[in-house]
């Protein structure tokens, strides 16, 4: 699992006159939260656009738990629960400094090639990045098409 956290405080711009965040904002805080994290472990967005790539958005989901508040400084988790296949979903969680859950989000991203937005594979330099933080589930991937493919040559010999 890949999991990353950093920090944000929130400025006048992104509320309300009461103080309090635009509902709206949090999806901006989420991509800073992923934009930071992919940039910490050296897979930026801006490399990736350079290898000819963009990740489209293509389903998302925010739940709201407490509304952050002016000059607030936010932990934002950015989470990849599970090993990417033909898509990748960000799990993010947005926390106060008393640890309270604020906000939560999924969204899920394609890649797709920048020049045709045709969907393609995910980047070869995307899951070599991830594999680090993966290597049981990648091990429980290979065991399982292992034995599909042994099942597989059985089924036929019969």
């Amino acid at each position: 699992m890949f999991e990353e956290t950093i920090q944000l405080r929130v400025r006048y711009h992104d509320c309300d006159p009461l103080g309090i965040v635009y509902h709206g904002h949090y999806a901006k805080f989420f991509e800073i939260g992923r934009t930071e994290a992919m940039r910490k472990h050296d897979f930026a967005y801006k490399k990736l656009e350079e290898l000819g790539f963009a990740m489209p958005v293509v389903e998302m989901n925010i739940k709201y738990f407490r509304p952050a508040r002016y000059d607030e400084l936010m932990d934002i988790k950015t989470i990849i629960k599970e090993w990417p296949d033909k898509k990748i979903v960000f799990t993010s969680e947005i926390y106060n400094q008393q640890q309270q859950l604020l906000t939560s989000s999924e969204t899920t991203f394609v890649y797709v090639k920048k020049d045709s937005l045709r969907r393609c594979h995910i980047p070869e330099i995307v899951l070599e990045h991830l594999k680090p933080f993966f290597n049981d589930e990648l091990k429980k991937i290979k065991e399982e098409k292992k034995a599909k493919e042994k099942t597989t040559k059985i089924n036929h010999k019969i």
